[in-house]
């Protein structure tokens, strides 16, 4: 019965179950044991989709009879059949995609995010990420970028990023994100170098090739690592740069190894692929990063108030604050480059 179309709605519910126990719910100070009653989840998907969560309450009995959830007493979860449709949802939709479009409806009318961008990274962009206007600079001093060149950014969002890195550089950019609302903002640029396409990093299937593909804090939104880095691998003409940013986070003594630039998830990947790399160590960056976000946020939450913006400000501080809270030797972050042939 797995075969049977989704609705809307029943693909926000499949999404919402199959994050429900990820490390969302901590960013919300929840428990991932929690049990996933009606209630829960509604409040789940209230916290992240924002006004993009759709009327659910249809879904539980209709994904019921479709056979994708089951009910033990008040408590909701995905069947063995729903957990495979959720996999295949989440590669091709992907929780993200509702995330970001709430994140955008939310930021890009907000005078206090606005000001709070700039702040903290340097220069308003709207930015989401964590690459901040000297970041950016190092990200491309690293690429070295040929002049002319045709460069690809995976995971543009709204395009202000990519138009940053346009007027920066002066090449010709793709932007390709897998939200179409996102590019649909990112087409009132009006920059003549830069394009935009909707397109899924997961199943990443572009017809040209690129002399540089970018991605600024993109990759963790991957649903496979390796084969998203493959075929952007496979997108570059010979000597072309993949470079991108790439954050590392650990939980426990064991694993203090993959902090080190040779031995991070992303390097494992490079190896695997038989691919030489180089990278930059910008941990110190980083760690600095959450610290200024999460105190400009204390500092500007009544300026938030003030306009209506508390979601919002509370939609960035959840994040930060976790963050800016962990351990400063169980966090690293680089930048990283592999050239095609080399």
């Amino acid at each position: 019965m797995t075969d049977k179309p989704l609705t809307p709605e029943e693909k926000q519910l499949l999404l919402l179950l199959g994050w429900f126990r990820r490390h969302y719910a901590l960013y919300l100070g929840l428990s991932r044991e929690r049990p996933a009653t009606q209630e829960s989840v509604l409040q789940f998907g209230g916290a992240w989709f924002g006004s993009r969560l759709l009327d659910l309450a249809p879904a539980f009995s209709s994904l019921k009879q479709k056979g994708l959830i089951r009910e033990d007493g008040t408590a909701w979860a995905l069947t063995e059949p729903g957990t495979a449709r959720f996999s295949e949802l989440d590669a091709s939709e992907t929780f993200y995609r509702y995330e970001y479009d709430n994140f955008f409806s939310l930021s890009e009318n907000s005078p206090a995010h606005a000001l709070f961008c700039e702040r903290v990274y340097g220069e308003d962009l709207n930015q989401h990420g964590l690459a901040d206007a000297e970041e950016l600079h190092q990200l491309l001093s690293f690429a070295e970028i040929p002049e002319g060149a045709h460069v690809l950014d995976l995971g543009c969002g709204n395009g202000l990023v990519t138009d940053y890195l346009q007027r920066n550089t002066g090449v010709h950019l793709l932007g390709v994100d897998i939200s179409p609302e996102a590019i649909r903002r990112a087409e009132q640029i009006g920059n003549p170098r830069l394009s935009f396409r909707v397109a899924n990093m997961n199943a990443l299937a572009l017809p040209e090739r690129f002399d540089c593909i970018l991605s600024v804090d993109t990759l963790y939104y991957a649903a496979d690592l390796k084969a998203t880095v493959a075929a952007c691998l496979s997108r570059l003409r010979p000597g072309g740069v993949f470079a991108c940013f790439f954050s590392q986070w650990i939980s426990g003594e064991e694993e203090k190894p993959l902090l080190e630039g040779e031995n991070t998830a992303l390097a494992q990947v490079f190896r695997e692929l038989g691919q030489p790399f180089g990278f930059l160590d910008i941990s110190g960056s980083g760690r600095r990063h959450w610290r200024r976000k999460r105190d400009t946020l204390l500092d500007m939450r009544p300026a938030f108030e003030a306009e209506g913006s508390l979601a919002l400000w509370d939609y960035r501080f959840r994040e930060a604050n976790r963050y800016a809270e962990w351990r400063e030797d169980f966090y690293g972050r680089f930048i990283y480059k592999t050239v095609m042939g080399a």
